[in-house]
């Protein structure tokens, strides 16, 4: 289990996590874990802030153990190294649950009032909720679309506004990605049945309608949207799919979503925040740009149109 803990850095107070408790969720052993973390270094500090290292006497042979705490943004960082597997997914979406209640500690604990977006209210109720909570084993495509706000929070200091500063109407994400990604799923396209090849072993179209499909164990668990929702209560409850069915989600947000909805979702309403977004990425080293390469943010970054001079 994933728990985040405050630590009280060069720079004031930070919240990490323990990064035996990553190797742990990521199934791997911690020394390799290790290796991984002091072979990108020098990229991660440059990036990311400083490391900071530790060690205990519960070493597995006798001598002290060395492991680090890391911040949300270098334990992200570090899993993007490795491939979308579900042990991986998970750990993010563990990862993701464990910032989120480390943060609202640290909000009752200051008394701090600060602007929430409502996508990050979505997100947190989809979450928490106790009626009808996740079930373990499934993931949610929402949550997985909110991985690329928060890569976009994190790393380019973009907060996506509720309301678009061109149109007026509320900057949530394409709703329709559930359908789309069935689409997907049950399309003849040589393409779309490689990567099911690839993925899920068979290219044969997935019909999500039909009784007896692996798709037909997609179960509603949360229907909960925040108090300023402008649904009003008359919602479809989300989904959960099964968790086998999360890398090749992953590949359809980086090759289809991202590079043909999100950017032009994006500038079509709040062109401001794509040249805030090219700014801040004009500042990024070529080895930083790099090293996000295959992530969804480093989609995001490919999808970008060219930046005005």
């Amino acid at each position: 289990m994933i728990v985040v803990v405050s630590f009280d850095s060069e720079d004031g107070e930070i919240l990490v996590v323990d990064s035996r408790l990553v190797a742990t969720d990521l199934n791997i052993e911690h020394e390799s874990f290790v290796r991984t973390i002091d072979s990108n270094k020098a990229i991660i500090e440059s990036s990311f802030g400083v490391l900071y290292s530790d060690s205990d006497n519960k070493g597995r042979t006798g001598r002290p153990e060395k492991f680090f705490w890391l911040t949300e943004e270098q334990s992200t960082f570090l899993m993007t190294l490795s491939r979308n597997t579900p042990e991986v997914i998970l750990c993010k979406a563990n990862l993701v649950k464990a910032f989120f209640k480390a943060r609202d500690l640290l909000k009752d604990k200051f008394s701090e009032k600060s602007y929430v977006p409502y996508w990050y209210q979505r997100a947190k109720i989809a979450l928490s909720d106790l009626e009808k909570p996740l079930p373990e084993g499934y993931f949610c495509i929402y949550l997985r679309m909110m991985d690329l706000f928060f890569q976009l929070e994190t790393r380019v200091n973009y907060i996506i506004p509720d309301i678009s500063p061109k149109t007026g109407r509320r900057l949530i994400p394409d709703i329709s990605i559930g359908k789309k990604f069935n689409d997907f799923l049950r399309s003849d396209e040589e393409i779309d049945a490689q990567a099911r090849k690839e993925f899920l072993g068979s290219s044969l179209p997935i019909d999500l309608r039909e009784e007896g499909k692996d798709f037909f164990e997609i179960v509603e668990y949360n229907h909960v949207y925040p108090p300023s929702s402008h649904r009003g209560k008359n919602i479809w409850p989300a989904k959960g799919y099964p968790i086998k069915y999360a890398s090749i989600f992953d590949y359809y947000l980086q090759e289809y979503w991202i590079p043909d909805r999100s950017v032009q979702y994006l500038k079509e309403r709040d062109p401001d925040g794509i040249q805030k977004i090219q700014k801040t990425l004009s500042q990024f080293p070529p080895e930083v740009i790099k090293s996000l390469q295959g992530t969804l943010l480093g989609k995001f970054i490919r999808a970008l149109p060219p930046a005005k001079d």
